[in-house]
């Protein structure tokens, strides 16, 4: 090609070339981005509606339902979740995943616009719905202050204090400190001493509130000029709500302090909080903005908290949580030693085969590649993470197959006297279409990943792009530096004999070899059909999975009191766990989140809406290897010593994560025929022993306690429904009246009358508006106990019950769902009900279905450029009965190994199509080459492959051997097994098979073979 001619008549511009590649290279690696894993958007949003006082059911009829169907309307909307609980109803929003990053929120927009519309049809107590599209942001920083000694309301003011200087560093987002305890006034009441004084408490309610308010007193003239008048007589402390003067009906006047009880507290029952080490804490959330650089930003935050720890007081501690920065530069220096090591090993298999010239020269088309690939990355926006970095590991062997065709058909042109710059160039130009198109093939192999409609595609996009990259930037200098450095470098010693002999012992093995399969053709397609058979056959046995764990060095603890338990109770139990916890060595730190879960600190976390009877425990260890084993002891202990909870311990998947692994979905419209579903369903879970974390997602029902207001002794007694509630509030959670200004908080101010009892509710004092007292017995119908849902949830608007369970330990998702599918869709199923299975099947098959939208255009798009390249169809048919064969090595190598066929298995099975297709190529070509300069036919076939035999083994070897960095990181092992495994296997057979099919093809006699 015209390319080859000018490199090497302007070899002077080349190299220049090659000097400034090499400087762009190292700029663009210190410059781009740096992150752990891929940055994608989280496509969902929720929708939250307040309706005070309504039940489950009510919220779930008068409120979700309207919401939902509006939610319906909007565009791109792929399902819908909803969680209707007693006074809340909670809508998640998922839209579809092809939606791409740039797109998300003008659809947001349209969410909150048909939102906003419903607002009329829900009822007048109920909303307004909120939107809350930051809900997928991810927190990469988790800090927890501590302090001994220190309130919470100090260690909230200096955790005020941190906010206000971290968000001010460069590429934060957004900081929401986690864990904050809301601090109240509470005034309580003494019911005997406001009867002495006869005070009604709603005497007292309604002064709090008049004399509490902030109003506009006006302005008042002075010249030409108007001066504001300001009256500052509200609340300054809790001092002056003790000396409110309260009047009673008669005209008396009396203190509040000589009927109330004034003091500041904390709100009961209490907020949702967190503990770091067993020890109060208030968390800091700190999310990066769009496209920052995290490590960057970590050593910012880093570097801010350093300068802030001069001002803040001795005992104050900050401790990390997650810090995303320092799981970046782990994550990254780990994989450059991985990339490193990969590079060493290709440059000494060149160097040690090829020779030290020869290896030389496609060791610096190597380098040289890669750097290329950093500059086309840094400008295509493409980011140093794991799956970047992996595809520039995955790409390693492949890079320089080019280089070894060129270099060695070079070598062996000069060995046969023709003149070096003619051999070189010969070489170059003549298999510049064929290395081209097989070049494109390779990188089309990872294509269906890359447009995949699916969160995993945009997830693993890099991987494409880096090999597509990789492998064109490849090829580029193959036909450029590869004929310009083999001109000043390539040298063949007279007589001296190399590797690339055709006479030497590998070669004439080899040559053996192929001439009694030829001879023996029959027999050797059957012997390939019996290994193609065994290889099916063996992935059959081997374990499947979805996503591997991850190697992160952190665990979650979730634990479940039964729905209706008090926090107070849940923080009983965490406490003594989390005392456990801290004595084994194992751990490093444990935080835990009460009422709450952590906030999304990680793309791979779902955060758990607030729960009094949930909690969650954070655990840092010092090696991610023994969290299983630690998961293990947990289980035994909390089992042992809190039996009354439920335990889920999960790990960090390389990948999407479902709430449980193994989840039975069933819809339909009773809660008493859902529920009853559910337990049929844990049951054959139980009873297959192979199951554990055994639950559904309604959870227990709870006692209620009814109070049925009467619309006809109400009104007699003076009280109002709203007299009545507002009565019960003071006796329970406290009535808010007004608030207290302090600064920049709003505190606010709790009437209580004493705590409720329950037996005795009916004797309770109830106040009208007018100040009479009556009990609460005489304006209610009946006051009864009853149990109730807490829960109701709603999947695309139909009420949905979940079965959940994880496998145990050395049983994969896969193998409990063979033992018990068949059981649970055999169960009987009402009219109207249908069961659909979830968890890490319908990730699965999702994520399956996905890839394999666009493989068909894959494969399309090979088999025209191998009929271009060929001009027929036998050649790419040969081709196509050839890439099957990769399954012997893949079934052998995970079954040798041990690993799982999981989503990134299959990607390197995909992989290995372009691989194979690759050699086939080369050797196909070749073939064709030799018969057009008038070779007999059966000795073409046989000289072709014996001359090629060595740049296919050399570019299979290289890869395979350039992939050993990957077998040690937990995302990407089975990958590198299966590249690994199915490219030596399928290899070997493919110089055997190709000239064997070919002769058949052809019809060439090997009789003489």
């Amino acid at each position: 090609m015209n390319l080859v001619n000018y490199s090497l008549k302007n070899r002077v511009t080349v190299l220049f070339f090659m000097f400034i590649l090499i400087v762009g290279g190292v700029l663009a690696y210190t410059k781009m981005g740096k992150l752990e894993d891929p940055t994608f958007t989280i496509k969902t949003a929720m929708v939250v509606t307040a309706y005070p006082g309504a039940s489950a059911h009510e919220v779930d009829q008068q409120v979700t339902r309207v919401v939902e169907r509006a939610i319906q309307a909007a565009e791109e909307v792929e399902s819908i979740k909803s969680l209707s609980r007693p006074g809340q109803s909670i809508i998640w929003v998922n839209i579809y995943e092809y939606n791409r990053t740039d797109k998300i929120q003008q659809l947001w927009d349209i969410l909150r616009r048909r939102v906003g519309e419903v607002q009329g049809k829900l009822p007048p107590q109920a909303g307004p719905p909120i939107v809350m599209d930051d809900y997928s942001d991810v927190f990469g920083i988790f800090l927890a202050l501590t302090g001994e000694g220190f309130s919470y309301a100090e260690l909230k003011d200096y955790a005020e204090f941190m906010k206000r200087e971290l968000v001010l560093v460069k590429d934060v987002k957004r900081i929401n400190l986690v864990g904050e305890r809301t601090e109240v006034i509470n005034v309580g009441i003494s019911r005997a001493k406001c009867s002495g004084a006869g005070i009604s408490p709603v005497s007292i309610v309604k002064t709090l509130s008049s004399q509490n308010r902030m109003l506009a007193s006006g302005a008042v003239n002075c010249g030409d000029a108007r001066v504001r008048i300001s009256e500052t007589g509200s609340f300054e402390g809790p001092k002056d709500i003790e000396n409110l003067i309260i009047s009673s009906p008669g005209g008396a006047q009396i203190r509040l302090d000589e009927l109330a009880r004034v003091s500041r507290a904390y709100l009961d029952p209490p907020e949702p909080f967190i503990r770091f080490n067993g020890k109060p804490a208030i968390g800091l959330a700190i999310s990066a903005a769009n496209g920052a650089n995290v490590v960057e930003m970590g050593l910012a935050v880093e570097n801010r908290i350093e300068q802030m720890s001069a001002r803040l007081p001795v005992g104050l501690e900050v401790h990390e949580v997650y810090f995303q920065s320092k799981f970046v530069k782990r994550a990254i220096n780990a994989f450059l030693t991985n990339l490193g090591e990969s590079v060493g090993i290709v440059l000494a298999v060149l160097l040690i085969t090829m020779g030290i010239r020869s290896g030389l020269i496609i060791s610096a088309n190597l380098i040289l590649s890669i750097l290329a690939t950093l500059v086309v990355m840094f400008a295509w926006g493409i980011d140093l993470q794991r799956v970047s970095l992996a595809a520039l590991i995955l790409v390693m062997g492949m890079i320089v197959d080019n280089a070894i065709v060129v270099v060695d058909g070079a070598l062996t042109g000069i060995k046969k006297g023709e003149e070096k710059e003619k051999s070189i160039s010969g070489i170059a130009r003549q298999t510049a279409l064929p290395l081209l198109g097989s070049t494109v093939i390779a990188a089309l192999a990872f294509i269906p990943i890359y447009l995949a409609p699916i969160n995993t595609g945009e997830y693993c996009a890099s991987l494409f792009q880096v090999v597509a990259i990789a492998l064109m930037a490849s090829w580029v200098l193959a036909m450029t530096q590869t004929p310009v450095f083999g001109y000043y470098l390539l040298k063949v010693k007279p007589g001296k004999k190399t590797i690339t002999d055709e006479k030497s012992l590998f070669h004439c093995l080899y040559k053996t070899l192929l001439r009694a399969t030829l001879r023996h053709r029959l027999l050797t397609l059957l012997v390939m059909l019996v290994f193609l058979a065994s290889g099916f056959a063996g992935l059959n046995l081997v374990s499947k999975i979805f996503f591997a764990d991850s190697d992160k060095p952190q665990f979650f603890i979730d634990y479940r009191l039964p729905q209706g338990s008090r926090i107070q109770a849940l923080s009983r139990d965490l406490a003594k766990a989390e005392k456990y916890i801290s004595g084994l060595k194992e751990v490093k730190n444990h935080t835990a989140c009460l009422g709450q879960s952590a906030p999304r600190f990680a793309a791979a976390i779902t955060p758990e809406p607030h729960d009094p009877a949930y909690g969650q425990i954070v655990v840092s260890v010092h090696d991610y290897r023994k969290i299983d084993e630690l998961a293990q002891n947990l289980e035994k202990w909390f089992a042992q010593n809190l039996p009354r909870g439920e335990l889920h311990i999960t790990k960090y998947i390389s990948g999407p994560k479902s709430d449980y692994r193994v989840e039975a979905r069933f819809t339909g419209p009773d809660p008493k025929v859902l529920r009853d579903l559910a337990e049929k369903t844990k049951h054959i879970m139980k009873k297959s022993g192979l199951a554990k974390n055994i639950t559904d997602d309604w959870k227990q029902r709870i006692l209620v306690l009814k109070a049925n207001y009467s619309q006809q002794k109400g009104p007699q007694a003076r009280v109002e429904r709203k007299d009545l509630t507002n009565t019960l509030l003071s006796l329970t959670d406290g009535l808010t009246v007004t608030s207290f200004r302090e600064n920049d908080k709003l505190i606010p101010i709790k009437v209580r009358l004493g705590d409720a009892n329950l037996e005795k509710l009916a004797f309770s004092p109830v106040w009208g508006s007018q100040g009479r007292a009556t009990t609460m017995g005489q304006v209610t119908n009946r006051q009864s106990l009853s149990w109730e849902d807490p829960i109701v949830r709603r999947y695309n608007r139909r009420r949905v019950i979940r079965a959940q369970c994880d496998p145990v330990e050395g049983v994969t998702s896969n193998g409990l769902l063979e033992q018990i599918q068949g059981k649970i869709e055999a169960l009987p199923l009402p009219e109207g009900y249908h069961l659909e299975w979830e968890g890490e099947k319908e990730l699965s098959d999702k994520g399956n279905k996905g890839v394999g939208t666009y493989l068909p255009l894959s494969l399309i798009l090979m088999l025209v450029i191998l009929v271009m390249l060929f001009n027929g169809v036998r050649q790419p048919l040969i081709i196509a009965l050839v890439v099957p064969l990769a399954t012997v090595g893949m079934a052998a190598g995970l079954l040798i190994t041990g690993e799982p066929f999981g989503f990134l298995a299959m990607l390197g099975a995909y992989s290995l199509i372009g691989m194979l297709i690759k050699n086939a190529v080369v050797l196909l070509d070749q073939i064709k080459i030799e018969t057009q300069a008038g070779k007999p036919a059966l000795r073409a076939v046989i000289d072709s492959s014996v001359g090629r035999m060595r740049p296919v083994l050399m570019a299979s070897i290289t890869t395979i051997l350039g992939m050993i960095p990957l077998l040690t990181d937990a995302m990407f092992s089975s990958m590198a097994v299966t590249i690994m495994f199915g490219l030596a296997f399928a290899t070997i057979l493919t110089l055997i098979v190709v000239p064997v099919l070919y002769t058949l093809f052809f019809g060439i006699k090997t009789k003489a073979a």
